[in-house]
C-alpha cells in the first residue's frame, strides 16, 4: 500500500453500497470501482440490481443509464471523487479518517492497511455505506478505461 492515503496514484475494487432511509427501507448496489489520481479520473460501474456507469473525469461527471437510454452531465463540484475524499481526509483513530465534501460528513475505514469501507449520511439524510473488496493499490490503470462513450439514440440531460 502507498505510504498513507494521500499518496494513493490508483485504485480499484469490487465494491457493496447499502443505502437506508429513515423508514429503514434498504437497496443495495453492487459493482466495481476504478480511480486514478491523474486528471481525478474514476469509473464506478454498478452492475446490481442495474447497469449504470459513472465516469469521473478532469472536473465532469458523466452517468450513463443504459436502461433509461440516457446519458446526464453533472459538475464534479457536486459529486465528490474517490481519491479527493482519501486526499482531504483527517487521521481520526486507528484506521479511521474524516473529511467533509459540499457539507456531508465521510469516515472513511481502512482495515489491515486497506480502505474497507466509506460511511456518510447524504443530503436526504440516506445512511450510505460503501464496503470495498479485492482492493488493488497504484497497479497501471489506463486513460482509456475512464473514457466513456454515448450511443446516438440516449437522452442527454445537463444537471445544474
Amino acid at each position: 500500500m502507498a505510504t498513507s492515503i494521500a499518496d494513493l496514484k490508483t485504485f480499484s475494487a469490487d465494491f457493496e453500497q447499502n443505502i437506508v432511509n429513515d423508514q429503514q427501507s434498504r437497496i443495495t448496489y453492487k459493482g466495481k470501482l476504478y480511480a486514478k489520481k491523474q486528471n481525478n479520473q474514476a469509473l464506478w460501474i454498478y452492475t446490481d440490481p442495474i447497469d449504470k456507469k459513472i465516469y469521473y473525469s478532469s472536473g465532469k461527471v458523466v452517468i450513463i443509464e443504459p436502461e433509461l437510454e440516457q446519458a446526464i452531465f453533472a459538475r464534479l463540484d457536486k459529486v465528490p471523487n474517490i481519491l479527493t475524499l482519501l486526499q482531504k481526509a483527517k487521521k481520526i483513530g486507528e484506521g479511521r479518517y474524516l473529511t467533509t465534501f459540499n457539507k456531508i460528513d465521510y469516515t472513511i475505514i481502512f482495515k489491515e492497511g486497506k480502505l474497507s469501507e466509506i460511511r456518510y449520511k447524504d443530503e436526504l439524510h440516506n445512511r450510505v455505506v460503501i464496503r470495498f473488496e479485492h482492493q488493488q493499490t497504484d497497479v497501471p490503470l489506463s486513460d482509456e478505461k475512464f473514457r466513456y462513450n454515448i450511443p446516438a439514440d440516449y437522452d442527454i440531460l445537463e444537471q445544474k
